[in-house]
């Protein structure tokens, strides 16, 4: 029993450092979505600042701006990069949000099994 209250003890300072670690990720993916925003909005730029030899604009219309945009994306090395490391950081922040789910039902769990070991509240 003794045990059980000292692991009740501990969750919650391991659900602050969860929490904490989950504010630092939730950091990490903004910074990450910026600066895929940001590629995205140059390569956008360019697509837009294009002309051709007689100096009209190579894309004229919203279809053929779309078709250079995809094209572009997917040869941009440093954009692919940022989009995978966007989604390790969401991983980790999903996984993070199961462990604090996951230390809260502990906690909860407990409580319970010490109320019922304790025989109600007046042990508790």
């Amino acid at each position: 029993m003794e045990s059980l209250a000292n692991r009740l003890l501990e969750i919650p300072a391991k659900i602050v450092e969860a929490q904490l670690e989950l504010l630092t990720l939730t950091e990490t993916s903004q910074s990450q979505s910026d600066k895929i925003t940001q590629i995205e909005s140059v390569i956008r730029a360019e697509i837009g600042a294009t002309v051709d030899g007689s100096g009209k604009k190579a894309y004229s219309n919203a279809e053929a701006r779309d078709a250079a945009f995809v094209e572009k994306t997917a040869d941009n090395y440093e954009l692919i990069v940022a989009k995978t490391d966007l989604a390790k950081t969401q991983r980790s922040v999903q996984e993070k949000r199961i462990k604090i789910e996951a230390l809260g039902s502990d906690q909860r769990n407990i409580r319970s099994v010490l109320y019922f070991i304790g025989g109600g509240e007046e042990s508790i």
